[in-house]
């Protein structure tokens, strides 16, 4: 009768088994190759490879550079990591609702592609130095939306955004959690921009050094 180990569970055969070497070993080899750490191109190619993942299973993606887990669930990154990005290249806006690109700037817009870590919550932070043309206001928030069918998320909102009134030159920056993601499922956040009232010929809201960043809450 086979054998195993008390940690693992890995068989081996015992004396009195039938002498067949060759099953023996296949078996021994299966079994340790679902608990070493796998190696795939990307996610594609580990989700076709293993179609019946078992929680504990680790995984490397070689794209993009990721050691991921089976949580039982859903693969995770072993190591959640910040996404941040910047655009030091300054536009202006009019508009009176959350835009997510700059007249006269390139680069945009800055998408902050995520991955939901296992408490489903991270920390989102925008900034920008910012600057009204007239006795306005000037906002930077963010929206997150869902990677797979682009669906927003949480929308972009004046009480999650950072501001700055009338003509003051200010580097500004607000932080706010989000919470409710599905562990697992790609999001992205994208800083929005806009002003409190509509152009009149000369009135805009300018920003430049413009960032944000997102914090996975382990």
């Amino acid at each position: 009768m086979t054998a195993y180990t008390p940690l693992s569970g890995i068989p081996y055969p015992q004396p009195t088994d039938p002498a067949n070497l060759p099953q023996h070993l296949q078996s021994l080899a299966e079994t340790v190759d679902a608990r070493t750490i796998l190696r795939y191109a990307n996610a594609t190619a580990r989700d076709a490879a293993v179609t019946t993942p078992a929680a504990g299973m680790v995984a490397w993606l070689s794209s993009p550079g990721q050691l991921t887990y089976y949580t039982g669930t859903a693969w995770l990154p072993v190591a959640a990591t910040p996404v941040f990005l910047y655009n030091n290249d300054a536009g202006t806006t009019t508009s009176t609702t959350p835009a997510e690109t700059l007249s006269g700037a390139t680069g945009d817009p800055l998408v902050g592609a995520f991955t939901a870590p296992p408490s489903g919550k991270v920390i989102i932070t925008v900034g920008a130095w910012i600057n009204c043309s007239t006795a306005a206001s000037g906002f930077m928030g963010a929206t997150v939306k869902k990677v797979s069918d682009n669906s927003v998320f949480l929308a972009s909102s004046i009480d999650r955004a950072c501001s700055v009134y009338n003509t003051d030159r200010v580097s500004a920056s607000s932080q706010f959690v989000v919470t409710g993601l599905t562990p697992g499922t790609a999001y992205s956040a994208t800083p929005t921009y806009w002003s409190s009232v509509p152009s009149s010929g000369t009135n805009t809201v300018a920003f430049d050094n413009r960032f944000i960043r997102v914090d996975p809450v382990l």
